[in-house]
């Protein structure tokens, strides 16, 4: 496990100005520097400058972030060795200083802050439990439960996991930000609350702590804000499998969030990881607490979402527009198919496909759709399918061996085309399940989840 941050810095301010941290390092004059805070996933830069001759400066947080708690980062710019400092700020002005070369954790000194020992002595305590745990661990695989010592061994292996389960609920006893930045650093290295050899059991507990413990405000000036929701959508996806239980977790966790930035933010992240996985039904199943939110400051990129293409609502329209005549001419022809129509008389349903050639996970899946193609027809399905590729002949190479080869279209335009943006999709392959009047019952990257509908 890293060590979490060599030294740490805590400022509080009570001030309707600037928050102030006053530095004294001598040894590092004529360095220039940038002093940054977390926000989220973004990391905002407040100040740069150069270490005068004497040493001593100050780091300033505009009163637009003040009074800031959470963690900073003072950056050595100019030198090839780097060097700095990661900070935690509490909420008031302190100082620190260090009048040797080589700053350590003992020639460090800080006035008006406790915080930074507080989180070492943590830390330490922290990696003594594991010590003495990893230690038992390898005795119990290493010696037979026959020998003689084994029982000591497994006796002592279960102490030292009843003592990490007492040590994390005082953590979880305290609001203070540096006991909370230990637990969340903890769940981006798959620790949990209490310590697990079952990947279910350790995904589950690391879920129902970001769910129904962490603090999001700690979270998101932790500078952890990505590394968090990235390791909490894998763990549903990937490890948990539960749509049902990702959405009581996101209500959970979302309803913590009162700030709409910080509440879209959190919601785009999210998107962005589900998308990247392809699991729509999972958008699908948070969609109506995202809409009546009412905390959403705009749903621009992967958040259209949410307005378009979403379950329940009607499908837009598809239009193809093709040109006419020679390639210096602007003739255009535009052709509309109605999704309240596209079923039409002959089917009960339409599977509306949008792919792009070359892409792994739709080859896979035009892969299995011919397959399927005669299962899907006697289901009353209709496919109909966009491609987001750009050339005619990469189109036709692929399309011209569909067996639904008359119902494939293209408008060369790409994955950013009227119709991948109609229909929100950010990603490929993603389907459409649509019923007779063309309103959509299913959002779905997986074929199992269309073969499973009735």
């Amino acid at each position: 496990m890293n060590k979490i941050v060599s030294f740490m810095l805590c400022s509080l301010c009570c001030w309707s100005y600037a928050q102030k941290i006053d530095l004294y390092f001598p040894h590092f004059a004529g360095k220039t520097y940038d002093f940054i805070i977390f926000q989220g996933d973004k990391q905002q830069t407040l100040v740069q400058g150069t270490i005068p001759e004497d040493g001593k400066f100050t780091l300033s947080i505009p009163k637009e972030y003040a009074p800031y708690t959470g963690m900073s980062r003072w950056l050595i710019t100019n030198s090839k060795e780097g060097g700095g400092l990661d900070m935690l700020i509490p909420g008031k002005d302190f100082s620190v200083s260090c009048q040797e070369a080589m700053p350590s954790e003992k020639n460090i000194i800080y006035q008006g802050n406790t915080q930074n020992q507080q989180l070492n002595e943590l830390y330490k305590q922290q990696q003594d439990i594991f010590a003495r745990h990893d230690a038992m661990l390898q005795a119990t695989r290493s010696y037979p439960k026959t020998d003689k010592s084994y029982p000591a061994f497994q006796q002592e292996y279960e102490t030292q996991k009843k003592d990490y389960k007492m040590f994390q609920a005082s953590l979880g006893k305290d609001p203070d930000y540096a006991k909370a930045l230990i637990r969340i650093i903890n769940a981006t290295q798959g620790i949990g609350t209490e310590l697990f050899d079952n990947e279910s059991q350790k995904a589950d507990n690391i879920a129902r702590y970001i769910a129904s413990e962490m603090d999001p405000e700690v979270l998101y000036t932790s500078g952890y804000w990505t590394n968090v929701i990235s390791a909490w959508v894998g763990m549903h996806t990937q490890v948990l499998q539960d749509p049902y239980r990702f959405v009581e977790d996101f209500s959970r966790l979302s309803s913590k969030i009162t700030d709409k930035k910080k509440y879209t933010d959190f919601v785009g992240r999210t998107t962005h990881y589900l998308n990247e996985q392809g699991k729509d039904q999972y958008i699908a199943g948070i969609t109506p607490w995202v809409l009546s939110s009412g905390k959403m400051t705009h749903y621009e990129g992967s958040l259209a979402v949410y307005l378009k293409g979403a379950v329940g609502s009607q499908a837009p329209d598809l239009v193809f527009t093709k040109h006419i005549g020679n390639p210096g001419d602007h003739n255009h022809e535009t052709t509309t198919l109605k999704s309240s129509e596209l079923a039409g008389n002959e089917y009960q349903k339409t599977l509306l496909i949008f792919y792009e050639s070359g892409c792994g996970p739709c080859e896979n899946l035009l892969q299995q759709l011919p397959g399927n193609y005669e299962l899907l027809q006697k289901q009353g399905i209709r496919i109909v399918s966009v491609s987001a590729d750009k050339e005619v002949a990469v189109f036709k190479s692929k399309s011209d061996h569909f067996p639904w080869k008359k119902d494939a279209f293209c408008d060369y335009e790409g994955i950013k085309g009227t119709n991948f943006m109609h229909y929100a999709v950010a990603g490929t392959p993603t389907m459409f399940l649509l019923d007779k009047t063309g309103k959509i019952i299913l959002r779905t990257a997986s074929l199992q989840e269309v073969l499973a509908q009735r």
